[in-house]
């Protein structure tokens, strides 16, 4: 059963716009074919496809040294498989539907008293919900209030309730800097959706000119004609953004035998298109103002990365398709370059070389490359309907696809 489960991961982002955590959806097939979610049905609660699942994938590749949110139900609460869930990376997310007694207070105590963290979902701001739920709001660390069902609907007293507790406030199903905003002012610490990932109103009317060299030399890479001494030459010519390359390089590059000191090392050992995605994170890094080491807790180049690997993967289970998994990792990245650098698409296409596939799908998702990006953006939002949609079109089975989260996101937080 377990070769048929997939993971889709959506970020917890804190105050200080870094990573806290990332949910997990568990996505598995039965044995007539249909698509469910864990706790769907009862049956598939027994945890036992859980906790195979995430010896399958691996803590560290799904959640790269951040905390792990899964839901749980009343059964898997009280089953002896709850003890084999590492404690100091998760957070066990009691569900809404959850029935609250004695017994279940007492669980809960207990595994609390040994470490294990407790969230709340979907807390809803009614007085019948706090009854049911105030309890065991003692024991919990974290209260997920629902954006879409609590604004313009929230009771202020509710508010003070919660905070008579030590929990910390989560804002889920935040998409606009607006509802992060509002819900910050409440009191969120923590959010989650992809608000982050939505382009601000434009500011910047052309490219900074620190940017243009990035770009130069990305089409640089892409030219067929140039030769590698003459690539080199002409980063050698750009000291700083040379020195940062290299130790961007050394710092994110993980598994390296041993330190990268010049710009022939990097191209022998990538090559050049795969080098064209590490310009374009130098170029965010410089865009957000973020050194090595912050950059690798920024949500957004954890986004682009996951797409690139994500991409990168899709391309070699697919059937029929004639695309190249270095243009497919190039795709993932630049899904996001105008968030990164906070300028229209348009405006990036008239710095940057790229042909009429890339940028339709980019810009329409379509064509064999658009169809795949779509699918991750899918996954990261869990419409996992959509996913199973785009699946079947591109004759990729559950199984193939579990491979490719496993293999991306592993690459992703460079296990």
């Amino acid at each position: 059963m377990s070769d048929n489960i997939y993971i889709a991961r959506q970020p917890i982002i804190d105050i200080n716009n870094e990573i806290y955590g990332y949910e997990l959806l568990f996505r598995m097939k039965d044995d007539d074919g249909v698509v469910k979610t864990l706790f769907d049905d009862e049956l598939l609660a027994t945890a036992k496809v859980l906790v195979n699942a995430l010896n399958h994938f691996g803590v560290q590749s799904l959640v790269n040294g951040a905390y792990a949110f899964i839901n749980i139900d009343q059964e898997f609460l009280m089953d002896q498989l709850i003890y084999s869930i590492p404690k100091e990376q998760f957070v066990l997310e009691i569900l809404e539907s959850t029935e609250i007694n004695d017994t279940i207070v007492e669980k809960i105590i207990k595994l609390k008293s040994m470490g294990y963290r407790f969230a709340l979902d979907d807390v809803l701001n009614c007085a019948d919900f706090i009854s049911k739920f105030e309890p065991i709001f003692p024991y919990l660390d974290i209260l997920k209030l629902d954006v879409m069902l609590m604004k313009g609907n929230l009771d202020k007293e509710h508010l003070e309730i919660f905070k008579k507790y030590d929990v910390k406030l989560l804002a889920e199903k935040v998409e606009t800097k607006e509802d992060y905003e509002t819900f910050k002012s409440y009191g969120c610490t923590l959010f989650q959706g992809y608000y982050f990932a939505k382009p601000d109103v434009v500011v910047k009317k052309s490219l900074d000119p620190a940017y243009k060299k990035i770009f130069q030399l990305i089409n640089l890479l892409d030219s067929d004609d140039v030769e590698i001494k003459d690539i080199v030459k002409s980063f050698e010519s750009e000291v700083e953004l040379t020195l940062q390359l290299l130790r961007f390089m050394n710092s994110c590059f993980i598994g390296l035998r041993k330190e990268i000191k010049s710009m022939l090392q990097v191209i022998t050992l990538l090559g050049k298109k795969p080098l064209r995605q590490w310009l374009l994170l130098i170029a965010f890094s410089k865009s957000m103002g973020l050194n090595e080491k912050q950059i690798d807790k920024n949500p957004v180049f954890d986004l682009a990365m996951t797409r690139s690997k994500l991409m990168a993967e899709l391309v070699t289970k697919c059937k029929q398709g004639t695309c190249d998994k270095y243009e497919a990792s190039f795709v993932g990245i630049l899904s996001l370059v105008d968030i990164m650098l906070q300028l229209p698409m348009e405006e990036i296409f008239k710095e940057i070389s790229v042909d009429s596939e890339v940028q339709e799908a980019l810009t329409k998702h379509t064509g064999e490359l658009g169809k795949l990006l779509q699918l991750v953006i899918s996954v990261e939002n869990f419409d996992l309907v959509k996913a199973e949609k785009i699946l079947e079109e591109i004759q990729i089975s559950n199984k193939e696809f579990s491979e490719v989260l496993h293999k991306g996101y592993e690459k992703a937080a460079g296990v």
